[in-house]
């Protein structure tokens, strides 16, 4: 349920959604909050890919799956994030989804 927390679907994770947005659009303009916002995400990253390394090591990934593959995929479903905040898709949407897919992900071994 981390994920949950993750995304706009009360008004703490909206505020936060809203200036990570923000954030985003000043590294755009600003070569060093470029450069610390690139740290951050590459760093974050890594440690997605440790924990999905990790659990295709304890078992609970199929071994046949590509852990940087996996981890990209993970890190797409925080796109959900703008989707709800713009009123594209419903909340239980993007639950739904993101459950169908750690589902698949933890059920092929």
């Amino acid at each position: 349920d981390v994920y949950k927390r993750q995304l706009p679907l009360h008004a703490d994770a909206r505020a936060t959604s809203r200036m990570s947005a923000a954030y985003v659009l000043e590294a755009l303009h600003d070569e060093a909050v470029h450069e610390q916002a690139r740290r951050g995400l590459v760093q974050g990253r890594a440690l997605v890919e440790q924990l999905v390394r990790q659990a295709i090591t304890d078992g609970h990934i199929d071994s046949g799956r590509d852990p940087a593959t996996e981890t990209n995929l993970l890190l797409a479903l925080t796109g959900f994030t703008s989707l709800i905040e713009l009123d594209v898709i419903e909340p239980q949407d993007a639950l739904a989804a993101i459950d169908v897919h750690l589902d698949r992900l933890f059920r092929s071994t």
